[in-house]
């Protein structure tokens, strides 16, 4: 079975606790540290293989929780995560027959996307400008999508966890 049929048999509580420890590792994220946003590629991930499990609405809660925890302006977050569901929401249709690497680059190239876009307008409308080099992070965003896929699929595969997984 392939690896997106697997994930297809995906229950809402495992989406959940993905998304519940990708909250617990956005508090090891100190702003202005070296750090992937855990929480984006995780929404960016169920957007491609459970598309109807995320919404706008999750993307910009979730995006509030962030903001909060982080202590970051309100809304900054949120509206990140709101344009990142439905930017990849919008190449979904293209990614349906792509590998799983494929899927992590362009994942990572909206995420750049997206800090290149905070970025401008923090130096436009803050009149701060944000160090670019704090970016090379996004490196680390293909080896971890890569690393959640295949937690996800051997936990799949395995008979407890594929029991708990499948429908």
């Amino acid at each position: 079975m392939r690896f997106e049929q697997w994930l297809a048999l995906v229950r809402t509580r495992v989406v959940l606790l993905s998304m519940a420890v990708a909250w617990a590792l956005s508090f090891l994220t100190v702003r202005q540290t070296i750090w992937l946003d855990w929480m984006a590629l995780v929404l960016l991930f169920w957007t491609v293989y459970q598309p109807k499990r995320i919404s706008l609405l999750v993307a910009f809660v979730l995006g509030i929780l962030v903001d909060v925890q982080q202590s970051s302006r309100m809304g900054e977050h949120a509206l990140m995560y709101v344009w990142l569901v439905y930017g990849m929401r919008l190449l979904a249709p293209r990614l349906q027959f792509a590998s799983v690497f494929m899927h992590a680059l362009y994942a990572t190239a909206m995420v750049f996307a997206m800090q290149l876009l905070r970025a401008l307008v923090y130096l436009v409308f803050l009149g701060s400008p944000t160090k670019l080099s704090l970016m090379l992070w996004l490196l680390l965003a293909i080896p971890a999508w890569l690393l959640l896929a295949m937690v996800l699929t051997r936990g799949a595969q395995s008979r407890k966890m594929g029991e708990w997984m499948a429908n």
